[in-house]
């Protein structure tokens, strides 16, 4: 798996992190039980500091999309994670400002449903 981080963001970098390891578990990329490399291992390969690897994984953690084992970290076996009430509350949350994004700028429900979609799958040059 490739993981894209854009320090020029204001996203902090991790939690580009976190939704790029996301993306490809949605993607198909990463499966449950699949290891992920060592925090010093990532940290090195894409240029970031020990620290912010180590943040996005136990955010993974928390959310219950990645476990720590033994030898590390690897994606959850219980796929789906379950929610907590928080997580669901927040998701909702951000999803009623994307709506209204979408309903000032005029982005019918059909046109961000197709571009929902296109991401999840990878179709977009831009994601």
């Amino acid at each position: 798996m490739i993981i894209e981080i854009d320090t020029a963001s204001e996203t902090p970098i991790y939690t580009q992190l976190v939704y790029q390891i996301k993306l490809g578990l949605v993607r198909g990329k990463l499966k449950p039980g699949d290891g992920l490399p060592s925090v010093r291992s990532l940290a090195g390969d894409i240029g970031i500091n020990l620290h912010t690897v180590n943040k996005a994984y136990k955010a993974l953690v928390g959310e219950g999309i990645v476990e720590q084992v033994k030898k590390g970290y690897q994606i959850s076996e219980q796929t789906p994670p379950d929610i907590s009430d928080e997580y669901l509350e927040t998701f909702k949350e951000q999803l009623f400002d994307l709506l209204i994004d979408a309903k000032v700028f005029d982005i019918d429900v059909t046109t961000l449903l197709g571009e929902m979609e296109d991401r999840l799958k990878g179709d977009v040059e831009n994601d």
